[in-house]
């Protein structure tokens, strides 16, 4: 029976501790774990003199300062105290068990999920450690969805902007081409106004393109919901091919009028426009929701994507800490030209391969299409079921493989020698296809910025964990460093990480200034990567310094009001308050909006809301809303094409505008690369399309892209000069192994050729195709005499383009006059008459 300690103790009865700093000291806790850190000791005071009895807290930590203890101390005051059940939430696997190991280490009782909830987590005695997919699940056995969720009292979102992605991911349907003939019904259903919406890019899906993109317009979803409904109903009684569906339909199935639909090639996204959070009643319902994020610049999206109230996000659980950890940013191209991104990843990959390091390297990419060159040069490309091998093979001091994740910016820690390199690579991508449509209509509006700058300052967190913690980031990739270099979005990122972006630029500018005559640029660059990584002392006292110099201010004075009443104007449309829903959109329209781009998207918003109830009145904003932004929808009817022109004498002071834009030539240069480096056969058709304008823009000329923004005619058009046009077709996306151009290609571009003398009334012009190959198929024939730019026209093109742009490296760009301009465009065979000449094109051919 053991011994009565009871009985012989002087204190009868047992006081439970709910203070989480005094729970802390009663823990069972292995030997090597101390005293809570300071910084520990102040949240949980503050939390359980302010915040404990709040329904939702945002704690906000810079990485490393010890926000998983803190979490699960929090949840054990509550369990403590009596309000059980409580579960902690983690965004995937690996980081599951990473708790779990602290939870062990600190003594904090904590159960697993198997198949069942364990009654330890049910009776409120223990933290539940598990994933946020048992949780936000459509078929869960274990939480139960709508009226049949089970009750918790306590739930924790650790790294919280993920947890958001992962609930958006258990909400979307998603049909593959490949799984029987779903895909194809759907497809078949909305036809027709797919091909109003772009005829080229309806071709380009129909032969089943995975880079276009084309959303359903509001109106033809609306008015066929009903069939919509009937094909997925059928669609999730076959689990069996179509298993994307089973998990999602539970979810959405009675509000699929409320959500996007958008198609590939490859594949169908069906994704609500609001995440039906209420669907998720233990979460919705929580009397305690803690969500935990890195300092991150904004949680506003939280407000709509949560249900968390705008008081809320402005007054996060926090400590006023300026910066915590050092990270020496690096941007070799910017300290030398020559240092591009193929050169720096052959050369880090090389040193790698040759020397024997005591430290890990890591490569985060935004794509596997991206790692294959890390691949090519001898680095391991981890894999979901090999992160935690890997891991470990770090951290058992095993550095021999340079470890490349594709688009993994979060989620995964390397502190101290796991990683001293850290190398970003080019910008994160919009995994959904939603998200890229996203993008496509909205890309440069504040929303669409801030996520992209979390992507980045996330990646940027892997490395530093804690605030003795340091590293070397390597920014590379032409499109990553313009998304940095433009003051404008340097202001979505953290007081923190904006610093040390602002000093990687002066450190580029520091080592031109220092360097030897002639010294090689990659000795330059290892020079200033030794300096942190032998920690001398001079970096680390400019480091303190610039550090401590931050200013601790906030840019987003309205964005939290936009996304709020954005989020209660989709609320309201869900609930068929039609008009409601409209007034709110008017009201962040006329209140809150500057740019043409952001009004006409949410113009289209106050369209879809009301046509329900008012079809015609729709149909008038949408113009409108087609008006300011081009990327939109094309209103069913009522819209003229606007057409373009160029008076020859206003070309070079086109280029000069343009050059003025720019403070310094590299900032000219790097737009540039980026825009040269997307002219590329292989390059999606929509990036490749876009540089085509962009360059033509570059070259003083005035453009359009008819199928992007009128949804028929050709990808672009040139108005080289005085009535005479470049008219376009970009297949930059067929192999180069391709023998002929063929009949649909053919086709496709004498529709569009037609269009456009119909709306230019006969022009002059010449009719242009991007394509490998110059050969037409024997069943085909252009209407119009046709040129052709294969590889070798368009890299003489770039090539001459560049070489052109350097011609202004030594000149002031805001004193360039507009006769240097005109010599130098001679000089590099880029006039009006050489881009139409057989320099850059040939004849095409049977």
């Amino acid at each position: 029976m053991g011994i009565n300690f009871k009985k012989r103790s002087l204190k009868k009865i047992i006081e439970i501790e709910t203070h989480p700093r005094k729970i802390y000291e009663k823990l069972d806790r292995q030997a090597n774990k101390g005293q809570l850190r300071d910084i520990q000791i102040k949240i949980l005071d503050k939390w359980y003199a302010e915040y404990k009895d709040n329904k939702d807290v945002i704690l906000k930590l810079p990485t490393g300062e010890g926000k998983t203890l803190i979490g699960l101390l929090i949840l054990q005051s509550k369990i403590n105290k009596g309000e059980g059940p409580a579960v902690y939430l983690c965004p995937n696997k690996y980081l599951v068990k990473q708790v779990q190991t602290q939870a062990k280490e600190f003594g904090v009782p904590f159960c697993s999920l198997d198949s069942n909830l364990p009654s330890d987590f049910v009776d409120g005695s223990k933290i539940l450690i598990c994933t946020s997919s048992k949780l936000f699940n459509g078929r869960s056995s274990n939480f139960g969805i709508g009226q049949n969720s089970i009750d918790i009292s306590s739930i924790l979102l650790d790294d919280a902007h993920s947890c958001i992605e992962i609930i958006k991911q258990s909400c979307t349907i998603k049909i593959k081409r490949e799984n029987g003939n779903y895909y194809n019904e759907l497809f078949s259903l909305f036809r027709q106004e797919l091909k109003k919406q772009g005829m080229g890019t309806f071709l380009d899906i129909e032969n089943e393109s995975s880079n276009s993109i084309l959303a359903v317009p509001y109106w033809d979803w609306y008015e066929k919901i009903e069939e919509v409904t009937k094909i997925l109903y059928k669609c999730n009684s076959d689990v069996d091919k179509v298993k994307d569906i089973w998990f999602p339909w539970e979810i959405i199935k009675d509000n699929l009028k409320d959500c996007l639909c958008v198609f590939t090639g490859k594949e169908i996204e069906i994704t609500p426009y609001k995440l039906p959070i209420k669907k998720f009643r233990s979460f919705f319902k929580a009397r305690h929701r803690v969500f935990m994020s890195a300092t991150l610049s904004s949680d506003s999206f939280f407000i709509k994507d949560l249900g968390v109230e705008k008081k809320v996000i402005e007054n996060p659980l926090t400590f006023n800490q300026k910066w915590s950890g050092e990270r020496m940013i690096l941007i070799p191209s910017l300290i030398d030209e020559s240092l591009s991104r193929e050169i720096i990843i052959n050369w880090i990959a090389k040193i790698h391969k040759n020397k024997n390091f005591n430290y890990g390297i890591i490569s985060l990419v935004p794509s596997f299409e991206q790692a294959k060159i890390w691949e090519g040069a001898g680095a391991k490309l981890v894999k979901s079921e090999t992160i935690e091998d890997e891991i470990n093979k770090y951290k058992n001091e095993d550095f021999n493989n340079l470890l490349v994740f594709a688009n993994r910016y979060d989620g995964i820690d390397f502190a101290d020698s796991l990683c001293r390199i850290l190398i970003l690579d080019s910008e994160p991508q919009n995994e959904s296809i939603s998200e890229k449509y996203y993008a496509s209509c909205i890309g440069n509006i504040e929303e669409q910025k801030i996520k992209k700058s979390q992507t980045i300052e996330q990646g940027l967190g892997r490395a530093v964990r804690g605030e003795k913690d340091y590293c070397v980031v390597l920014i590379i990739g032409n499109d990553l460093i313009k998304r940095i270099r433009y003051k404008n979005n340097l202001e979505y990122f953290s007081n923190q990480t904006k610093k040390q972006i602002e000093m990687g630029f002066q450190l580029a500018e520091f080592a031109k200034e220092d360097k030897d005559y002639n010294e090689d640029g990659f000795k330059v660059l290892s020079s200033i990567i030794r300096q942190s990584l032998k920690r001398e002392e001079d970096w680390k006292n400019y480091y303190d310094e610039q550090m401590n110099s931050i200013n601790n201010t906030n840019i987003y004075s309205n964005i939290n009001e936009i996304i709020k009443l954005e989020s209660e104007s989709e609320e309201l449309y869900e609930n068929n308050k039609y008009k409601e829903a409209s007034k709110k959109v008017q009201n962040i329209i006329d209140n809150y909006l500057n740019n043409d781009e952001e009004k006409g998207w949410f113009l289209q918003k106050k369209a879809r809301y009301l046509y329900p109830i008012d079809k015609i009145q729709s149909c008038k904003i949408q113009i409108s809303a087609h008006q300011k932004n081009k990327s939109l929808f094309l209103p069913q009817n009522g819209y003229e094409v606007t057409k373009i022109s160029l008076i020859d004498q206003k070309r070079n002071d086109n280029i000069k505008k343009n050059f003025n834009k720019y403070s310094l030539f590299s900032d000219m240069m790097i737009d540039l690369e980026n825009l040269l480096s997307k002219l590329s056969f292989g390059v999606p058709s929509e990036k490749f399309e876009t540089a085509i304008d962009e360059i033509g823009k570059f070259l003083g000329f005035v453009t359009d892209m008819p199928d992007k923004y009128w949804k028929t005619g050709p990808d672009n058009i040139w108005a080289i000069k005085e009535n005479y046009y470049l008219c376009i077709e970009c297949k930059n996306e067929v192999l180069e192994t391709r023998v002929y151009i063929e009949k649909d290609e053919v086709g496709q571009f004498n529709t569009n050729i037609a269009w456009f003398n119909r709306e230019y009334k006969n022009p002059k012009a010449k009719y242009a195709m991007i394509i490998p190959t110059k050969k037409i198929n024997k069943n085909a024939a252009f209407s119009n005499p046709v040129v052709i730019m294969t590889r070798k026209k368009l890299d003489k093109l770039s090539k001459n383009i560049k070489s052109f742009a350097i011609n202004f490296k030594e000149l002031d760009l805001n004193q360039v006059t507009v006769e240097f301009i005109e010599e130098a465009l001679k000089s590099h065979k880029l006039t009006s008459d050489d881009i139409i000449s057989g320099l850059y094109w040939e004849n095409s051919e049977y």
